[in-house]
């Protein structure tokens, strides 16, 4: 024992003094050279500097390396003239960008399998117009050669880049958002369009997540944001843990005289655990479909993934604007098997210009603000103000195997400027003939509805003529909806305009991936440290309510992020620090952390978005009875000892709740401690915690 000791030691201190004398390099490609054999020689940690303005053809492979320090692919050009971390690039800085032009071959840049810590950034990436049906940049793979978690490629960023098709022919896609934890931010893309198939500036349907897309200019013809659309090879995923912040999601109107397939601006149809917060979504009409802004449907694309669902989507603080309709939740998968659409929330969003006059034929628009059909459950829509030519809120039937009324329906402080039938059921009626048949224990308290008929609405709704709703606005007639100072409605009804604004300002630091040696040397910036030492998993607080992901906990490490009493991650995915992940099977997939034992913990940094009083849900597995946990916040124990039950199996899974956890608003540390282990030893294996 002695001996190994030493051995150990010796051992120990050998990688130390390594890692010590290990120095990040920087490998320089100019004009003609050979990009691929500097992207095969580059270890963790490196730079390419790939000459500003030059131009490099080819399809470019990201081979898996091992490291956990990112290898940043970058133009030559000094920071000083290029936008800083968190600023938005636009095609101005063309010529200070290297330029990446794919082949007829495929993408100019694709990940092999297990590739992971790369970064693109000031690149300027296009094609030769000949591949206008390919994707610009793969992140994973969407076929067959990708089915199983083990090997989909994870840690990968575009920054500051210029990504577009071409101008006359267009492109199939931007990024093909295939992988583990991704993000695209502070980007620009154009011209993703064609006249024969489905274009989208990013699409991800065979990778868990998650996925930050923050702070870009998104633009395509069919889709400009799409997750589902094609049924992944990775048996039950769905992807999941997606933040879309602050991003501007248009089409060009130019495009409305033209022949290019147009749909919606963001679809899903098989996402989980989403946020979208802070965009601006303007520029959509009835084309080829109807021109939502947002579809949630779910859609068992080719009938071979049953679990196809949309869940926990929140949709809050963004404008939509100068569109044909705004959002459309669709319980129901009308083709094929698919899962109940659940858990939607609408908050704080300012629908204006909803339009039947954003067509481009001689059929009208629906101008609805929020379509609701086919049974979905539980659907939150509160403080928005919908300036619409049709329905603010309109309800309809649809294939649905639980029936087409609505479970779980909240309609709360909205102002509805509808030019006729504010709130409509389809075949039933407007107010409260429609509410009682489609959702019969509805909630609507608090609401605003510009009075266009006599017909009756809930008690307590305030039902002005449209003409003096119009005077409650600070001006109405150049789309200025705050409320005047004075004004005659009920307090705090319709849009939070400081919460909107701040959100769509981006008043918290946009997250920024660990800096890289550049050209010439900068201070790197000090992070902000968070209470207990530990940083988000993904860069950004996880929102609550909301759900926790068991595998996402804090960086940091053993001690500061999480403790866990083996070394090493027996699971031997997702993550290779000393947590032990494996691939669930649970609904949605993704991973669980097992083999828990007494005295272990994991950290987590959330944002609280409002104190309240709520629920906490727990999704465990065991076979056999399991042990406790607790739930801390700050410090503080807020749940007291929660037993793990006999789910019978390691993989079958159970909710347990724990009600009545009183939580602050703001940043704050969640710690999950394993108390005691079950009869197997174990506590559990652990899936997600849900905030609500």
């Amino acid at each position: 024992m002695r001996l190994t000791r030493v051995l150990c030691a010796l051992v120990l201190m050998c990688g130390l003094l390594s890692a010590a004398q290990a120095e990040s390099a920087t490998l320089t490609v100019n004009a003609g050279g050979d990009l691929q054999a500097a992207i095969n020689a580059a270890k963790p940690g490196d730079t390419i500097l790939v000459q500003a303005g030059a131009t490099f053809t080819g399809n470019f492979s990201l081979p898996a390396k091992n490291g956990t320090s990112y290898i940043t692919i970058r133009s030559s050009a000094a920071d000083s003239a290029l936008p800083a971390a968190g600023a938005r690039i636009t095609p101005a800085y063309a010529a200070l960008l290297a330029k990446i032009r794919s082949t007829s071959s495929g993408a100019a840049f694709r990940t092999a399998a297990g590739a992971s810590y790369w970064r693109l950034q000031f690149l300027e990436i296009f094609p030769s117009s000949s591949t206008a049906s390919s994707d610009l940049v793969q992140f994973g793979s969407g076929g067959s050669s990708q089915n199983t978690l083990a090997v989909v490629p994870h840690h990968l960023v575009i920054d500051r880049s210029y990504l577009h098709g071409d101008p006359s022919y267009g492109q199939r896609r931007g990024v093909s958002l295939n992988s583990g934890d991704a993000q695209i931010i502070n980007s620009y893309f154009a011209d993703f369009k064609s006249t024969t198939y489905d274009t989208q500036a990013i699409c991800g349907w065979n990778g868990p997540g998650p996925f930050l897309i923050e702070n870009n200019y998104l633009e395509a013809a069919a889709e400009n944001v799409m997750f589902g659309g094609s049924d992944p090879y990775i048996p039950n995923l769905v992807p999941s843990n997606i933040t879309i912040r602050r991003n501007l999601i248009a089409k060009p109107t130019a495009w409305m005289t033209q022949g290019w397939t147009i749909k919606n601006l963001v679809e899903l149809k098989n996402a989980a655990d989403v946020t979208i917060d802070g965009n601006t979504l303007e520029h959509s009409w009835l084309a080829n479909q109807q021109g939502f802004a947002f579809m949630l449907s779910p859609r068992n694309q080719s009938g071979t993934a049953p679990w196809s669902q949309v869940r926990n989507v929140t949709i809050s603080n963004n404008v939509v604007r100068h569109v044909a309709a705004g959002i459309n939740i669709t319980g129901y998968d009308n083709l094929a098997t698919a899962q109940q659409t659940q858990g939607i929330k609408v908050l704080n969003n300012l629908f204006y210009d909803v339009s039947s006059t954003w067509t481009k034929s001689a059929t009208a628009a629906t101008g609805r603000a929020i379509f609701v059909g086919a049974g979905p459950k539980d659907i939150v829509v509160e403080h928005n103000t919908m300036v619409t030519t049709g329905s603010g809120l309109f309800i309809d039937g649809g294939a649905s195997p639980t029936g087409v009324q609505v479970t779980g329906f909240v309609f709360n402080d909205n102002i509805l400027h509808a030019a006729k039938y504010p709130v409509y059921g389809n075949a039933q009626g407007e107010g409260t003939k429609g509410l009682n048949y489609y959702a019969p224990l509805y909630q609507f308290l608090g609401n605003v509805v510009g009075r266009t008929s006599t017909a009756a609405y809930p008690s307590g709704t305030d039902l002005p003529d449209l003409l003096t709703l119009e005077q409650q606005f600070v001006d109405y007639a150049h789309d200025d909806y705050h409320l005047k100072s004075g004004h005659t409605l009920p307090a705090n009804v319709g849009v939070d305009f400081t919460a909107l604004d701040a959100a769509r300002a981006g008043s918290t630091p946009a997250p920024t991936p660990t800096p890289t040696p550049t050209p010439t040397p900068t201070p790197t910036p000090t992070p902000t440290p968070t209470p207990t030492g530990s940083t988000p998993y993904s860069g950004t607080p996880i929102a609550l309510p909301g759900t926790i992901e068991f595998e996402n906990y804090d960086a940091g490490g053993e001690g500061v992020a999480y403790h866990d009493s083996t070394s090493g991650n027996v699971g031997g995915v997702y993550r290779t620090n000393g947590v032990d992940i494996k691939a669930a099977t649970d609904a949605g997939g993704g991973y669980l952390v097992g083999w828990t034992t007494a005295g272990e913990w994991l950290k987590y940094t959330v944002n609280v978005t409002a104190a309240g009083t709520y629920t906490l849900d727990a999704r465990v597995a065991s076979s056999g009875a399991g042990g406790t946990f607790h739930v801390e916040v700050n410090g503080v124990d807020k749940t007291g000892p929660i037993a793990v039950p006999n789910t019978g199996g390691w993989q079958t899974w159970s909710t347990i709740s724990k009600s009545g956890i009183a939580l602050a608003a703001g940043q704050q540390v969640v710690r999950v401690v394993m108390d005691t282990a079950g009869a197997s030893g174990s506590v559990a294996n652990f899936n997600w915690l849900k905030v609500r």
